[in-house]
C-alpha cells in the first residue's frame, strides 16, 4: 500500500467511526508528519524504527512532552492496526508515564496584560472566546453563526472533542465583540463559519497559533502558555467563583469528572480554613 492510499483508507476509517472534525484533522497532520519523517511506505517501516522515531526523535530532539509523543503513539497504533491491519506488539511501544503536573494558568494581570496587547480585532475576538467560553482551538474554527444562543447567553459547541455536543457560557462581551466582527466580515457571512480567513476560507488552527505566539511574546509570557492556558483558566477562574464540579465538567466537555478534579489544585480557593495548629495553639 502507497502512503497515498494509505491516507485514502486512513479518512475512510476515520469516517467510518464518526471522529470528530478535531481528531480526524489531527490523526491527519500526525500521520503526514510520520510519512515525511520515514520518507518511504509506512508498511516498510519497523518496529525499532517506530521505537526511534517516538524516544529519539520525538521525546529527545524534538523534546516534547510525554502527552505529546503518547498522542503520536495512539495515531501509529490506529495506522499499523485498523488501516493497515497489521499486528504490533504494543509492549514495544509503551505509552510513557506522565509526569503529574498542575495546570498553567495566568494571573489576572497577565490576561488583562496579554488581551491589551492584541492590536488583530478578529484575533483578540478568538482569544477572548477561548477564555470566557473555554472553547478548544478545534471547537472555534467549526464555530458557525446559528451556535451563538443570544437569547440564552450561551453557544452550542457541535463538534467537541470525541464529537461530544455541549452547551457553554457566552459572555455579553464575546456577544458584542461577535457582533462588531459580524459586520466587519458580514460579506463572507454566506459560509456559515464565523472566523474567516483573509480570503474568506474557514481559518485554521495553525494560523490561530501562528497569531497566539506572536501576542504572548509580546506579553512576555512563558512559551508553555498556549491558546489551550486560556481553557484552563476558564476553568479554574470559574472554580474560584464557586462554581460546581459538575458545572464546570459539562461546560468543559469532559467525559470523566477526573479531569475537571485536576483544576481544584490549581484554583486558589478561598474557604476560610484555618490551620489546626493554630486552633491547637488558641486551645480551641
Amino acid at each position: 500500500m502507497t502512503n497515498n492510499e494509505l491516507l485514502e483508507k486512513l479518512s475512510e476509517d476515520m469516517k467510518m467511526r464518526k471522529f470528530s472534525h478535531y481528531t480526524y484533522d489531527s490523526y491527519m497532520r500526525k500521520t503526514k508528519d510520520i510519512i515525511k519523517y520515514f520518507n518511504k511506505p509506512l508498511e516498510e517501516v519497523t518496529i525499532e524504527e517506530l521505537r526511534k522515531y517516538l524516544l529519539e526523535y520525538l521525546a529527545e530532539e524534538k523534546k516534547l512532552s510525554d502527552r505529546s509523543v503518547n498522542y503520536y503513539n495512539s495515531v501509529i497504533r490506529f495506522v499499523y492496526e485498523v488501516t493497515l491491519d497489521k499486528l504490533i506488539n504494543k509492549k514495544q511501544l509503551p505509552m510513557r508515564k506522565k509526569k503529574k503536573g498542575i495546570y498553567k494558568v495566568l494571573t489576572k494581570e497577565e490576561l488583562s496584560t496579554f488581551f491589551d496587547l492584541v492590536d488583530n480585532y478578529k484575533f483578540k475576538t478568538i482569544f477572548m472566546l477561548a477564555y470566557g467560553s473555554g472553547l478548544r482551538i478545534g471547537e472555534i474554527v467549526n464555530l458557525r453563526d446559528e451556535d451563538i444562543d443570544s437569547k440564552n447567553m450561551r453557544i452550542f459547541i457541535r463538534e467537541g472533542k470525541g464529537n461530544k455536543e455541549r452547551y457553554t457560557i457566552l459572555s455579553n462581551k464575546s456577544l458584542e465583540m461577535l457582533r462588531e466582527y459580524w459586520l466587519k466580515e458580514r460579506e463572507h457571512k454566506k459560509r456559515g463559519k464565523i472566523f474567516l480567513s483573509e480570503s474568506g476560507e474557514t481559518i485554521t488552527e495553525y494560523v490561530i497559533r501562528t497569531h497566539f505566539r506572536k501576542y504572548r511574546k509580546k506579553a512576555g509570557l512563558n512559551e508553555k502558555v498556549t491558546m489551550h492556558t486560556l481553557r484552563h483558566n476558564f476553568a479554574t477562574n470559574l472554580i474560584e467563583k464557586g462554581a460546581t464540579i459538575i458545572q464546570v465538567k459539562e461546560l468543559m466537555g469532559h467525559s470523566n469528572i477526573r479531569s475537571t478534579m485536576e483544576y481544584i489544585h490549581v484554583a486558589n480557593i478561598d474557604l476560610d480554613l484555618e490551620s489546626p495548629l493554630d486552633v491547637l495553639v488558641r486551645g480551641g
